[in-house]
């Protein structure tokens, strides 16, 4: 079984003078409420997936996840929450055709927009279909879609069958928008190869042209409790629980909270490592590393440098002063599992 490949239709659907560095606090860091969040994972409406959604919930909810987005294929699936998990209903708007402009490398064009956060009461806006087959054309009319159903999109996994470079998606980012920099499921080439950028190398392309996208890390899982049998059987397993959001929001946070700390950036994207807090001031950013040990790489122009220690825990990762300048960090632990933080902007 190969993921998004159901016989779907086209929708129902830093070079400068450094200043001086980040204002240090006072004391110890703070340490807020960071939410544990899924928003990207499949139920078996989505037809490539055999778990029914109430299966889904309850195994993300033993994994320890505050919330979850269900994005089945061009299907919005709303289940009721089991336990403290919080259950939200999105869509993964599921564009899969043959051709598209530029031409696929590849069997397909799969350009996918996931609808997060979809308002179940709203009604969207009628929407003609796409006017032709450029990838600029399709994703915006998924963008446009999903934010139809008043929900924030997110540019998926743009290293698959390399649907989206950094020319396509700088063209459509039009308010507030995310994109997959780590969907963690096995086949989303996220390191690029010897002709196409990694995801992060387009994402760090994207933020250095002044375009404000937020990275985020998803599973993209199809399997759960059934993986095995899906391995047994010869086919790859799309497994969950391989990378999340943290999002900066008090326990309890509401559907809507949620969405609008997404929104302003205010979550950090992992794989297994964890931050107490990350800061962002005119200086640049503060990190502070659960892990002590762990390594803090920081990046400007899809450049590294290393980050400065500081007082307390927390590492420093200096802004240039060159007008849209911006810094990102990515926190790697002894273990390999890393965290990456969302950029701060000179003012």
């Amino acid at each position: 079984m190969t993921r998004g490949r159901a016989n779907l239709p086209l929708v129902a659907l830093l070079a400068c003078a450094v200043p001086p560095g980040p204002t240090l606090p006072a004391g110890p860091a703070p340490k807020p409420s960071f939410l544990k969040g899924q928003l990207h994972l499949h139920s078996n409406n989505s037809g490539d997936s055999e778990t029914p959604p109430g299966d889904v919930a309850r195994w993300y909810a033993e994994h320890g996840y505050d919330f979850i987005v269900f994005t089945d294929h061009n299907r919005i699936t709303d289940v009721s929450t089991p336990g403290d998990l919080l259950v939200i209903p999105g869509m993964e708007i599921t564009i899969n055709v043959e051709r598209c402009e530029p031409p696929p490398q590849g069997p397909l064009c799969p350009l996918h927009v996931n609808a997060l956060f979809v308002d179940p009461t709203r009604t969207p806006a009628e929407q003609p279909d796409p006017a032709d087959l450029r990838r600029t054309t399709l994703f915006a009319w998924g963008i446009a879609k999903a934010r139809s159903l008043g929900a924030l999109p997110q540019i998926n996994h743009p290293n698959f069958h390399w649907a989206a470079d950094a020319d396509t998606i700088a063209a459509v980012a039009d308010g507030p928008m995310l994109l997959e920099v780590a969907n963690e499921a096995i086949d989303s080439v996220n390191a690029g190869d010897a002709t196409h950028p990694s995801t992060f190398a387009i994402w760090d392309q994207l933020l250095a042209r002044g375009v404000h996208v937020w990275g985020t890390a998803t599973d993209d899982a199809h399997h759960y409790a059934d993986a095995e049998r899906v391995r047994a059987r010869g086919e790859l397993a799309f497994e969950g629980d391989r990378g999340w959001v943290m999002v900066r929001a008090p326990r309890g946070a509401n559907a809507d909270q949620l969405r609008d700390a997404m929104a302003r950036g205010e979550f950090y994207a992992t794989n297994g490592a964890v931050l107490d807090d990350v800061v962002c001031d005119s200086g640049g950013l503060l990190v502070w590393p659960q892990a002590p040990d762990a390594e803090v790489r920081c990046f400007a122009g899809g450049e590294p440098f290393p980050a400065e220690p500081a007082e307390s825990s927390h590492r420093v990762c200096r802004l240039a002063s060159t007008p849209g300048a911006y810094v990102r960090a990515e926190i790697v632990g002894a273990d390999g599992r890393r965290a990456w933080t969302q950029p701060c902007w000179a003012p």
